[in-house]
């Protein structure tokens, strides 16, 4: 692996697939593998479960209240190992933030796709990756910036959620809200917050800075929109 240098690293990221390719109303044979890797039944936006060889084995992937099975994927972690490998000959940090891992928009995420009983895509997600280093995790919120802008920055249903249960500002930024569209036969939900949770003081007991203690989220989930909207899509 030592003789690999850069040509295979470029190899590579000719191969980054296209997130955007993953379209609702495919079926699960349709559904590209080229370039996508670490299949495994999902967790709700969480870490991977049962490991799987691709779409077609979404049956295997409990259902979630809606009905849909959840099934994980990463693509572009063959890149980001490279990269740590080749730390000496080139700016892996660079390397990572532009083609490493799985990512949207340079934002660290969870990727999946979620199918009906018939095996047809009825759900995209994309969570920012809370398994993700300090700085990237730190900005996720930021993400649903990107996402405002790729539908359309006007006519957002937003709900600001108070802070309450012991839940704090980061400083002075206290963020935690829901948006919701429909658009071309699509429900689009974006939540984000950035905040300390109970406990999360950002200081040891001797008043010292502990980095690290907040949450920094942004959670993207786009439903066809013939769907019945299920309790926890409707969360507010």
């Amino acid at each position: 692996m030592a003789a690999i240098a850069l040509p295979a690293a470029a190899s590579a990221v000719e191969f980054k697939p296209e997130f955007r390719t993953l379209g609702l109303g495919q079926k699960a044979a349709d559904v590209t593998t080229e370039g996508y890797e670490g299949f495994a039944c999902g967790s709700n936006g969480g870490p991977p479960l049962e490991p799987l060889t691709g779409w077609v084995d979404f049956a295997k992937c409990k259902p979630e209240a809606n009905g849909l099975h959840e099934v994980y994927v990463e693509f572009g972690t063959r890149t980001e190992r490279l990269s740590q490998m080749f730390r000496d000959e080139y700016n892996e940090e660079l390397w990572i933030q532009q083609f490493g891992g799985t990512r949207i928009a340079n934002f660290p995420v969870v990727l999946s796709l979620l199918f009906d009983d018939e095996g047809i895509v009825r759900a995209f997600r994309a969570v920012t990756d809370a398994r993700a280093e300090l700085e990237d995790r730190g900005r996720a919120y930021l993400l649903r910036f990107r996402v405002y802008a790729l539908y359309g920055n006007n006519d957002w249903d937003c709900f600001k959620r108070p802070a309450t249960g012991g839940i704090t500002p980061v400083g002075d930024m206290y963020v935690n809200e829901v948006c919701r569209k429909e658009i071309d036969g699509k429900r689009v939900r974006v939540e984000a917050h950035v905040y300390r949770r109970p406990g999360q003081t950002g200081v040891d007991m001797q008043g010292m800075f502990m980095p690290g203690q907040f949450e920094s989220m942004t959670r993207w989930e786009v439903f066809d929109a013939t769907l019945p909207v299920s309790a926890e899509e409707a969360v507010q």
